[in-house]
């Protein structure tokens, strides 16, 4: 039997420290939810990593859906600009300003009703592209890789401000969010929780505090003072499944919200639940720069010879052509 994909079918995995949870779901399935995954991770080994890529698609039923990736290691950044009525170069310009001043090779451009907004990246791009190759060699298809407060934000709700991922031990994130888009995210200091868990909240939060570009112990400071209003460990709300509640799993089970939140989230995006998916830019002057040359190179001493002169092309012509005239007999 053929599997037709249509609008509504997508996988979504989350590669999160030494964990990769993977989701997939089905437009023809109650509760769309199809299947959940979770398995050990290594990326720091290609084999290792392919093996348990292929192993994951195997568990959610080999896929051939669009799939998704969250990941946001630590020391990742991410920020909005507001881009409304920019043209193409003064666009370009930004990207190669952000590039030369702060490192940001990644970007993805997002609408929000009539405004447009850039949200810059700042992560190890070349992992990135790496784990992108390693999911379409196990065979999954039509790969992207997103930040994982971007696919947190699509299922935290329309009222959330504010969520904070624990990942591992040592690797927690959070994010200020409006309107099911990331405005501002950056590793937290937060421990002392279990994990996988999520917290996500509805506190007042000012987004003009973000407006400008802010450096990260700026940014580090002013979003600390939102994590300190958040109360700790409160019940994580329903999330928001494209318009339905999802239901509350058990914490053990592979399904929870706590454990599959970003997964769903990157899922919900490839399925085409969320509007146009653009795909994260990497700058094509950082890619290049990042390239390594296997071919020598010299430099030859020109020859201190005089120059010869050759004989223009039309006498040549000229005299080849009296040779060939038949000579006059006297």
């Amino acid at each position: 039997m053929i599997e037709v994909v249509a609008r509504g079918d997508g996988v979504g995995i989350e590669v999160a420290g030494a964990t990769v949870r993977g989701v997939r779901l089905r437009h023809d399935v109650d509760g769309r939810l199809s299947s959940a995954v979770e398995l050990p991770f290594r990326l720091d080994d290609d084999a290792t990593a392919l093996d348990t890529l292929v192993l994951l698609r195997a568990e959610l039923g080999e896929p051939l859906e669009p799939t998704r990736i969250a990941t946001f290691p630590p020391g990742s950044m991410l920020q909005r600009i507001d881009i409304t009525g920019r043209s193409g170069p003064e666009l370009n310009d930004l990207r190669s300003k952000l590039d030369r001043l702060h490192g940001i090779t990644s970007s993805v451009v997002v609408d929000d009703g009539p405004r447009r907004w850039i949200v810059v990246i700042r992560w190890d791009a070349r992992a990135t592209r790496r784990l992108e190759d390693l999911a379409e060699r196990a065979g999954f298809v039509d790969v992207a890789v997103e930040p994982t407060p971007m696919a947190v934000a699509r299922v935290a709700g329309r009222d959330a401000t504010y969520v904070r991922r624990f990942v591992g031990q040592g690797d927690t994130h959070h994010a200020i969010v409006s309107n099911r888009l990331p405005v501002a995210a950056l590793s937290s200091n937060a421990g002392g929780r279990g994990s996988p868990a999520v917290d996500i909240s509805s506190i007042d939060v000012t987004p003009a505090h973000y407006d400008d570009f802010l450096g990260d112990a700026a940014l580090g400071e002013v979003m600390d003072r939102v994590a300190r209003r958040v109360e700790p460990a409160a019940p994580v709300p329903a999330l928001d499944l494209v318009g339905e509640p999802y239901p509350a799993f058990p914490e053990h089970d592979l399904r929870a919200a706590s454990r599959q939140v970003a997964a769903l989230g990157a899922a919900v995006g490839a399925a085409g639940l969320a509007g146009p998916m653009r795909p994260v830019d990497v700058n094509a002057l950082a890619s290049l720069s990042d390239q390594s040359f296997d071919r020598p190179w010299a430099i030859e001493a020109v020859s201190a010879l005089p120059d010869v002169e050759h004989e223009p092309a039309v006498q040549g012509v000229r005299r080849l052509t009296r040779r060939l005239r038949p000579r006059s007999r006297r």
